[in-house]
């Protein structure tokens, strides 16, 4: 389980009891100045200071900010929040608020309060230590519900999952070691993909990983569909996706994936075959067969939006998977790494970019002490030193120049699918409409070993 703080450095910098306006100024980004460590002896002189100034934004935060670290969340997050309300784009309210809630377990607050500062202020400074928070309180939730549910599976077999919610395995990679990560990445893209359907309710990745981990089946190495329909009790996910990706080193690759349900039944197998370099194209065409298989046609406006999450340049995503599994291990640094050099790859591939913002800084953000917040929402990224490994760099040089076709090429390729509902976008969810269709089941036994 991680705690929200994790890590204690509070000699790391000098506690300063100063203060003046020029806090204020630097914490609303005047003159570019860098605000220092706060101090909890500074409230005495905050308050004084705010007697004459009440609507002023940079010491009210900065006041929140030296309550946090006093230890006096109550106080902190109603400073905090009025802070908030006078200056909306500065990290250091959310930080302040989303740690209290933190401390005290609220994760679903806490991310509430994170998603909501980066949607409106992604681009302001600051944002990468929101979205290092948002990540790490993610993992929290994940780990204490995975150990929840396993402490009360009886009662979670007794209840009958809902159909619609979706959790999608690591998939088995069969054949050339090099795409051994690609386990990690073609789940995130597969749930990132069904996730933008009218239809379906994904379960997090993270969610899914931390279950399996505190099942020990990352270190057997199998799930069968048996285990798999647990896997989806625990979850309260009424179907589970799994497969696998054989990609040799000569020859054809192979994807396909097939439906469980919590009884055990198993969907006929979808399978897509093709070029290497055409992986991602043949995910596109995985999802919209999987969703057929759940009794759910895309309409033309989910077929392109699938079509343009993500990304189609191999040696990008590659990257981007390695970037993953780095991250599930704790290895922040090489994570950035990793992400920067799918971002450098393919510069239009969001998913990266916003993995790169995190990751960049989250090995100082879990060392951070409360006195260190003040610096932490000023923060901004700069670009790790790449990390590519001999088998990457092999990759990277024998596929660049021709990949993957476009996106153009993907829409004639695809099936066209009839309309079947209300159209979705990206920036707007779309609610969750009734069961229409049925499920194909079959007997078909599918394991695989996880990474």
């Amino acid at each position: 389980m991680l705690d929200a703080y994790p890590g204690s450095r509070s000699s790391r910098r000098p506690l300063r009891t100063v203060v003046s306006v020029s806090f204020a100024l630097a914490l609303s980004g005047c003159a570019g100045a860098r605000p220092v460590a706060v101090s909890p002896n500074e409230i005495p002189t905050l308050e004084q200071q705010l007697v004459g100034e009440p609507q002023n934004a940079g010491v009210l935060l900065r006041y929140a900010a030296a309550l946090f670290a006093s230890g006096q969340c109550d106080s902190a997050m109603s400073v905090a929040r009025s802070g908030a309300n006078l200056a909306p784009h500065d990290a250091l309210a959310p930080l302040v608020i989303g740690q209290c809630l933190e401390r005290d377990r609220e994760w679903e607050q806490a991310l509430d309060t994170y998603r909501a500062f980066l949607a409106a202020h992604a681009d302001r400074r600051g944002a990468p230590t929101v979205r290092a928070r948002q990540v790490l309180v993610q993992r929290a939730r994940a780990n204490e519900r995975a150990q929840v549910a396993l402490a009360h599976e009886t009662e979670l077999a007794q209840q009958a999952a809902d159909p619609q919610t979706v959790a999608v395995l690591p998939l088995d990679i069969v054949g050339d070691s090099t795409y051994q990560p690609l386990s990690r990445g073609l789940a995130q893209i597969l749930t990132s993909d069904l996730a933008l359907l009218q239809r379906f309710r994904l379960v997090e990745r993270l969610q899914v990983g931390a279950l399996i981990d505190e099942m020990a089946l990352a270190e057997t190495g199998a799930v069968d569909r048996a285990t798999a329909a647990r896997v989806g009790r625990l979850l309260q996910a009424g179907r589970m996706v799994q497969g696998l990706a054989a990609i040799p080193p000569e020859g054809e690759a192979r994807l396909e994936a097939s439906v469980v349900v919590t009884t055990g039944e198993v969907s006929t197998p979808s399978v897509q075959r093709g070029r290497v370099r055409d992986l991602l194209r043949m995910e596109k065409q995985l999802v919209v067969d999987l969703a057929q298989r759940m009794g759910y046609l895309l309409s033309e406006a989910e077929l392109r939006v699938v079509l343009e999450n993500g990304t189609q340049n191999l040696a990008a995503f590659l990257a981007y998977s390695r970037g993953l599994v780095a991250e599930d291990r704790g290895d922040y640094r090489a994570a950035a790494a990793y992400f920067a050099e799918a971002v450098r790859q393919d510069p239009g591939f969001e998913a990266a970019r916003t993995e790169l913002q995190s990751s960049t800084v989250t090995p100082e953000v879990m060392q951070a002490a409360p006195t260190d917040i003040t610096t932490l929402a000023t923060e901004t990224v700069s670009q790790p030193a790449l990390i590519v490994e001999p088998p990457l760099g092999s990759v990277v040089a024998s596929t660049i120049g021709d990949i993957a076709a476009t996106q153009s090429e993907q829409v004639s390729t695809l099936p066209t699918q009839p309309v079947s509902g209300t159209q979705t976008t990206t920036s707007q969810p779309p609610p969750t409409p009734t069961v229409v269709g049925t499920t194909l089941m079959g007997t078909v036994r599918i394991f695989f070993r996880l990474p």
